[in-house]
């Protein structure tokens, strides 16, 4: 039977909340079993000789860690200390044990970290190595990027990898797309496409007031929205295009969920700044997995507006009951169309401001809610499934 090395360096030096992680912590939890055997392969402490071999069951506890606590630091020496409680009793090997394991290795996250590009690099010289492809391009959206000194060669190296890894699995069409167009990687190469899920949302799905009740008439309605406040989110566009529907008599609210900007510090300044004077923004940082789920139950509807490789939040939301409005590229948006998902105008500063204005009205935004159809979402299993297949097909 094959036995693919899935690596997960990256997670274990950086763990963080991001929807990549999600993507991983979902990985572990539903992988196919019957379809192949797999090892999550973490380093043991700083040095990168030695690895443990962690069941799809250990690493879906250590991924999960991420999610379930506000403090970075705490998380990160709660996923070391984790590893090195599996050290004590699952297998740890060398890097040439690594090599003679495994009729497959896929590299599950992105990562710009020297030991994982070259280790990836030097598995893929005896075995087939596949990786998953995600979200946006520094070629389609380079005001994402702000790469530190050095870092370049690192970069480089990864979308090179990209371009030419034995089978790529990705997130999205989208994403698939950019990955053929901008890094020109070779179409006689397997590439495929699976979607994340959403059905790790615990719980039914949550009641919402209905437009009838007098009471909501007065309620101002809250638009919420989740995700890093990088340029391609369009942060700054829907703060504008929310000011100026405020100025004309909206009565709306905006909550921001999500990390400051990695790359551009007026978006943060912009959105603090707004948040001072009382405007009616809120924003959120280092929120967990259930001040988010609280946060969607609040809100009337959820905002995804700009570029998303896939989009895992519009199912949370759909989940639990929130209905989306969405612009630009949304695959997630896009597969939940009628759904539960309703495409604004467009991205323009008045066509914004125009849909906000619109979704001030109760009645408008119930009548999407109503469209839901939350058994529909794409599902965890299905995804993790695609990835195996994906990896065997290399």
């Amino acid at each position: 039977m094959t036995h693919i090395g899935i690596d997960i360096e990256q997670f274990v030096r950086d763990p963080y909340g991001s929807g990549i992680q999600r993507v991983l912590q979902h990985l572990a939890l539903q992988w196919p079993t019957d379809l192949s055997a797999a090892d999550f392969v973490a380093p043991v402490g700083e040095q990168t000789n030695q690895f443990v071999l962690l069941t799809p069951e250990q690493a879906a506890e250590l991924l999960s860690l991420s999610f379930q606590s506000r403090d970075a630091g705490q998380v990160r020496n709660q996923v070391n200390t984790l590893v090195e409680d599996y050290a004590r009793s699952a297998p740890v090997v060398d890097l040439g044990r690594l090599l003679a394991l495994y009729s497959h290795w896929l590299l599950p996250e992105v990562s710009y970290l020297p030991p994982v590009l070259q280790r990836f690099e030097l598995f893929q010289r005896v075995m087939p190595a596949a990786m998953i492809g995600y979200d946006a391009l520094p070629m389609t959206e380079p005001s994402n990027y702000r790469f530190a000194p050095g870092a370049a060669s690192s970069v480089s190296e990864y979308f090179r990898l990209l371009a030419t890894a034995d089978s790529v699995i990705c997130i999205s069409d989208y994403a698939r797309d950019s990955i053929l167009d901008r890094l020109r990687r070779d179409r006689s190469l397997p590439i495929s496409v699976a979607h994340p899920g959403g059905d790790h949302i615990p719980g039914p799905v949550a009641p919402h007031a209905s437009s009838a009740k007098p009471a909501l008439d007065q309620a101002p309605v809250r638009m919420l929205r989740v995700g890093t406040l990088e340029a391609r989110k369009f942060p700054l566009e829907i703060l504008a295009a929310f000011e100026e529907a405020r100025d004309q008599g909206a009565n709306i609210e905006l909550v921001f969920i999500g990390s400051p900007s990695a790359s551009d510090r007026q978006i943060n300044d912009r959105i603090a700044t707004a948040v001072e004077t009382g405007t009616g923004i809120t924003w959120i940082t280092g929120a967990d997995d259930a001040q988010v789920i609280e946060e969607l139950h609040r809100a009337d509807v959820f905002l995804s507006i700009g570029t998303e490789g896939f989009g895992i939040p519009v199912l949370e939301s759909i989940v639990l009951g929130t209905p989306v409005a969405y612009a630009g590229i949304q695959p997630a948006g896009d597969i939940m169309e009628g759904r539960g998902a309703h495409r604004l105008d467009g991205l323009q500063p008045e066509e914004l401001s125009r849909s906000f204005t619109r979704l001030a009205d109760h009645s408008y935004v119930e009548r999407i809610r109503q469209e839901i159809d939350a058994d529909s979402i794409p599902q965890w299993r299905d995804f993790a499934r695609g990835v195996c297949a994906g990896v065997l097909s290399a």
